[in-house]
């Protein structure tokens, strides 16, 4: 965590204050009863300034009480001085997190700083890794730092300020949290989603990162997609595709929810090598156009169900032109599950192949083909496969260098292109399931609000 100085504690002239008009407050309230209370009791906490090394201060934190102090024509005031330069980041913390004390807020408003501290916090840190001990700002960080909040209510305070940047509207009438955390219960968390996001893309003009980060999720068949790709253009390709073992069944009876698994695009085993004749033209046909759009010297990673699939899935990547190894790379994770444990030990990890076209060079030495990471926790999965993008970084920074350009025909939630795009890499992808895009245009755009 980085440190912010608690400044010095003098007397300025209170002319000598500035206030930017990029402030938290949007609402003064009722400054009448406030001047009361000053005039009674007095100036009991100092204004937080940032001296701007020219006779003037910039006001951090306080400014109703400045605003009154200043009506009332009062010469000096105390105020707790900052002397270094003070990033934009670190100013807009100290604002948000002081005001949030202020008991005179509106709901929304408080909903609103605390997403906005949340954000500014995770632009420092960066996004808390999944697991215990994991590096990072989450939410339970937020909610300590605004004074003990749960998790859980940081959780939900953030829901409604994200949700009232794009539906403003639907919380007419709530005069509570509570009272909006209702209009929440009652729509279709898929609607939200499917709504927010056809706002973001109504809106987003922008030739930002993040913008054209929400244009590499193409959400077309990605055999179609391929076709039109040329030859040789991506340095790894990453592939992630439905695993012919009846996934739903399996994760239904896991007590993973509908919502989940219903837009879940699985494939029949009698299709799986050679396709369908229709829109999944099979497997064999998939690895051979990833061989055709990759470059000389490149990596391609194949997830898989080893059973039934390792041995048939190794022949057609063998045939496909690649070289590769049976001694497959393997994601652990903390606990396993098995529906038959009478006769089936728990599975806790899942394997890929890796494979080459030339020679390419891994780019980041590792003392084991092992990756350890606890999973996306069931409710907070978009996709049912959805991995942790800790682990995904790790692999793809482990294959390719930065400025790689990365080919991920089965996007599902878009965490792919998420880790990709972090490691500085050139991420697009294919998804058939119009969800799943909308929750990764919902995310990006919280991304790029900080």
């Amino acid at each position: 965590m980085s440190n912010i100085s608690v400044g010095r504690v003098g007397m300025i002239k209170t002319a000598s204050v500035v206030v930017a008009e990029d402030r938290a407050r949007e609402i003064m309230g009722d400054l009448d009863a406030l001047e009361l209370n000053m005039k009674e009791s007095g100036l009991i906490t100092p204004l937080a300034v940032m001296d701007n090394k020219d006779g003037t201060y910039k006001l951090l934190a306080g400014e109703r009480r400045f605003t009154i102090l200043s009506r009332n024509q009062v010469a000096e005031i105390p105020a707790r001085i900052y002397e270094q330069v003070l990033s934009d980041i670190e100013m807009k913390i100290i604002e948000k997190a002081e005001n949030f004390f202020r008991k005179d807020f509106e709901f929304w408003e408080l909903d609103k700083l605390t997403l906005e501290i949340h954000r500014l916090q995770q632009s420092i840190h960066g996004v808390k890794a999944d697991g215990p001990g994991g590096s990072g700002w989450g939410m339970a960080d937020t909610g300590e730092m605004i004074g003990g909040v749960s998790k859980a209510s940081v959780s939900q305070s953030i829901k409604r300020a994200e949700l009232r940047e794009q539906l403003p509207d639907i919380f007419d009438g709530c005069k509570t949290a509570a009272d909006a955390s209702k209009v929440i219960k009652k729509l279709d968390e898929a609607v939200v989603q499917q709504v927010i996001a056809k706002k973001i893309e109504s809106k987003d003009n922008s030739k930002s990162a993040l913008s054209q980060l929400s244009k590499s999720f193409i959400l077309k068949d990605c055999f179609e997609g391929l076709k039109k790709i040329p030859a040789g253009v991506f340095q790894l390709v990453e592939i992630d595709p439905p695993y012919a073992i009846k996934l739903m069944d399996k994760k239904k009876s896991d007590g993973e929810s509908q919502y989940i698994t219903t837009d879940y695009n699985e494939i029949s085993a009698s299709a799986y090598i050679e396709g369908d004749g229709k829109k999944w033209l099979g497997m064999r046909t998939l690895l051979r156009e990833c061989y055709r759009v990759m470059t000389d010297h490149s990596w391609l990673l194949l997830w898989f169900a080893p059973e039934p699939w390792f041995d048939s899935l190794y022949k057609e990547i063998i045939a496909a032109g690649f070289q590769t190894t049976r001694m497959c790379p393997i994601w652990t994770k903390p606990s396993g599950q098995t529906k038959q444990p009478e006769i089936h030990l728990p599975n806790s990890y899942e394997m890929f192949f890796y494979a080459w076209k030339g020679r390419p060079a891994i780019a980041r030495q590792r003392g084991t083909n092992i990756f350890s990471y606890s999973p996306v926790v069931p409710q907070q999965k978009v996709h049912p496969t959805e991995r942790p993008i800790e682990l995904m970084r790790d692999i793809y920074e482990t294959f390719a260098f930065q400025g790689s350009r990365v080919l991920i025909p089965f996007l599902g939630s878009g965490v792919g292109l998420l880790a990709a795009h972090s490691l500085g890499m050139t991420g697009v992808g294919f998804e058939l399931t119009k969800s799943y895009r909308d929750s990764f245009l919902v995310r990006v755009h919280g991304m790029k609000s900080v």
